[in-house]
């Protein structure tokens, strides 16, 4: 899935201004809004994996008590889980996944594979089999029309009839918890790189910006339109985790643009997942707010993910875990069997 430098070229909009209309009424920003924070991106990754009790992911995310009913009450509300009793006693309850959950899975898998290529630190992804093919999954979105990969300067965009018409800002401005906060017995720190990379509203559509060129603290900030200490946060995050790099323009004073690094370009197919699940399952009453249209086939944009090895659509029913393809310096030896990656419901 990564995005060559001669992908990234494409037509931008001409003023700031477009941009911000872009990035606040895209369906991006929608998705966001009911998965933008760490802890529902951790949710979703142990729904995939069959985890549904409250205590297993409790001690999975690491996430406390009151976090995680407030979260898990979220996501029932907004369609990614259903409550299911299990046992004789009503009051236990599992956590499942909806329709629209099992959705997600394309954005879960483009999390697994720039986690698989980028991460590290906490441990790396466990390993995915096709089970189709037999083969180690190797990931690709393409184009669901023309079946052709997609690229930055693939892309076609313009403003929607919903542009215009942002979501609610978020209630909550707290600054979110970080892995290194997160470190209690039984926790899993896999995917934790993406998560703290882009579990995140904001970080996101800063990401956001960047892909639409700009570079700029002013221009990004009067896009975004955020607090310049929570601008200046994550742009530290992300040139601390390598997405971004600063370039001087200015001698005096010293002045620097940010601009993606390979690693944030990668991030690219992230991104239209998103944008293509809110499309569908958050649709704007008001009309899609961002357009897209893939340029080698002049159709609107709709994204599948295909096994590299085979060529066949991937379905979560069909994937299975096979323990960690490698490990980090930092994780112990020791075996993982295998166990599907997600059990229908």
């Amino acid at each position: 899935m990564t995005t060559s430098r001669t992908a990234r070229r494409t037509p931008r909009p001409r003023d700031i201004e477009t941009i911000r209309v872009l990035l606040h009424s895209g369906e991006v920003a929608r998705a966001l809004q009911v998965v933008g924070d760490r802890w529902s991106f951790l949710l979703m990754r142990d729904a995939f994996i069959g985890v549904r009790r409250f205590e297993d992911l409790r001690r999975r995310t690491g996430a406390s008590r009151g976090t995680l009913t407030a979260r898990l009450n979220a996501m029932v509300d907004a369609g990614l889980f259903y409550r299911s009793p299990y046992g004789s006693a009503p009051s236990r309850l599992e956590y499942r996944l909806t329709e629209k959950g099992l959705a997600f899975y394309p954005v879960a898998l483009c999390m697994w594979t720039w986690e698989n290529r980028w991460g590290g630190e906490f441990g790396l992804p466990p390993r995915l089999i096709h089970t189709t093919c037999g083969k180690s999954l190797n990931p690709s979105l393409v184009c669901a029309h023309c079946e052709t990969g997609i690229g930055w300067r693939h892309l076609v965009f313009k403003p929607g009839p919903g542009a215009h018409s942002y979501p609610a800002p978020p209630t909550s401005t707290r600054r979110r918890e970080s892995a290194a906060s997160s470190n209690g017995d039984g926790v899993d720190t896999t995917m934790f790189h993406s998560v703290d990379t882009v579990g995140d509203r904001w970080t996101a559509l800063l990401v956001g910006a960047l892909f639409f060129g700009l570079h700029r603290y002013d221009d990004i900030n009067a896009a975004l339109g955020i607090a310049t200490n929570i601008l200046a946060d994550r742009l530290r995050r992300l040139l601390a985790a390598g997405v971004i790099e600063q370039r001087l323009y200015q001698d005096h004073p010293p002045r620097h643009e940010y601009h993606l690094t390979d690693k944030g370009w990668d991030l690219l197919q992230f991104t239209i997942a998103m944008h293509d699940w809110g499309t569908h399952w958050i649709p704007s009453p008001h009309g899609p707010g961002l357009l897209l249209r893939h340029r080698p086939c002049g159709k609107r944009l709709r994204v599948k993910v295909v096994c590299g090895s085979c060529g066949a659509a991937v379905e979560a029913r069909e994937v299975q875990i096979h323990g960690p393809a490698r490990k980090s310096a930092a994780q112990r030896r020791g075996g993982q069997g295998k166990k599907p990656l997600v059990r229908r419901t």
